[in-house]
């Protein structure tokens, strides 16, 4: 492993880049905070140009990663990173999990509540972390600009995206026995959704949680 690998993330770097996306900052403005710390910047280039993205030709400049990765993505991947920061002594297969239940959750949303699927990402990889470090994220997210809905869905499990992941973490125990044909009841929340859009949400949540797995 190189000495850059071997630098931890800084999380205030992490905490400043999410706030600036969130705000929707310029492509420089952004460039610069990745580039503040080399570890989020080398890890940044190692995704884009990993089998993920299947590039012909290798991307060399941080700039050319965020234009071509897009602020949704970008975000999405410093949100894993960030998740992971906090997760150190996590297994590969937990990490998995985490992933897979945060790509269930913007599934779901994506049928349910398609403005949200976004916030409802967030939630789902946000959640391990609640578990792990308790109120204290309460003040994490709001340093790094993240909106009181998503807050409130992490927090409270009455609030709307509350609901979507008390259901989502319900399902990611059934996922397996629903893909393998198996009769399950569902919960609530999601009886509305054809059984056949439940299917093809755990399994794109499935390669999804595998393929940013092999990034990190």
């Amino acid at each position: 492993m190189s000495e850059i690998e071997r630098l931890e993330l800084k999380r205030e770097v992490m905490l400043k880049l999410i706030n600036a996306l969130l705000e929707g900052e310029e492509l420089n403005t952004i460039a610069q905070i990745v580039s503040m710390d080399p570890n989020l910047s080398a890890k940044l280039l190692k995704f884009i140009n990993s089998p993920y993205f299947g590039l012909r030709k290798e991307i060399k400049s941080i700039v050319q990663a965020i234009a071509y990765l897009g602020y949704r993505n970008l975000k999405d991947y410093v949100f894993i990173l960030l998740t992971s920061s906090f997760l150190k002594n996590a297994s590969k297969e937990e990490i998995k999990q985490v992933l897979k239940f945060a790509y269930l959750m913007r599934e779901l949303a994506k049928r349910l509540m398609p403005e949200h699927d976004d916030e409802a990402f967030m939630v789902g990889i946000l959640d391990s972390v609640h578990r792990e470090i308790g109120e204290a994220i309460k003040e994490v997210l709001e340093k790094a600009g993240v909106s009181e809905y998503v807050i409130n869905g992490i927090l409270n499990d009455s609030s709307v995206l509350g609901k979507l992941k008390v259901a989502a973490r319900e399902l990611l125990s059934l996922c397996d026995k629903l893909t393998t044909g198996e009769q399950v009841e569902l919960p609530e929340l999601l009886k509305t959704l054809p059984k056949e859009e439940i299917v093809e949400s755990c399994l794109l949540a499935e390669d999804h949680a595998e393929s940013i797995l092999a990034t990190l």
